[in-house]
């Protein structure tokens, strides 16, 4: 309960700073950043609501293994470096499952972990042509098979 609420109120001050140091050369120049940040602000009060509207005392978190947390790290830093040997999409995908059975607890099912790399594909090509075809913001391909 009390990390949602200390993680809904982060979401809120860390918007309200980007909220008021906002400065465009033109009116329709922070139509796009406006949006998100006004989605974030409104995710950070139902993060907060959800916080304090479901108080389970008897549920305790799980701890954290620092085995758990040093290979989190290490699957970052083997992303950046894969992404610029085969591609956003391809490490973006690998990256994706990896994390999910690092968060999942014991041997996840074959339906399961087809399932997240279902997810995976729909999110990372998601990413990438939001990236790619919208913002005009071009991301690593391949060098090793040039996509």
């Amino acid at each position: 309960m009390r990390t949602d609420v200390v993680a809904g109120s982060v979401l809120l001050a860390v918007t309200g700073v980007f909220w008021f140091q906002r400065d465009y050369s033109s009116r329709t120049s922070g139509a796009f950043p406006d949006l998100v940040l006004v989605m974030i602000a409104v995710l950070g009060v139902v993060i907060i609501a959800q916080g304090l509207r479901r108080g389970d005392p008897e549920r305790k978190p799980r701890e954290v293994d620092p085995r758990m947390l040093g290979a989190a790290g290490a699957l970052v830093l083997a992303w950046g470096v894969l992404m610029g040997l085969i591609g956003f999409t391809i490490s973006g995908l690998i990256a994706f499952v990896v994390m999910a059975l690092l968060i999942r607890e014991g041997r996840p099912a074959a339906r399961t972990l087809l399932l997240d790399t279902a997810i995976g594909a729909v999110v990372v090509i998601g990413v990438f042509l939001v990236f790619t075809r919208v913002l005009l913001v071009p991301l690593p391909v391949s060098t090793l098979i040039g996509m």
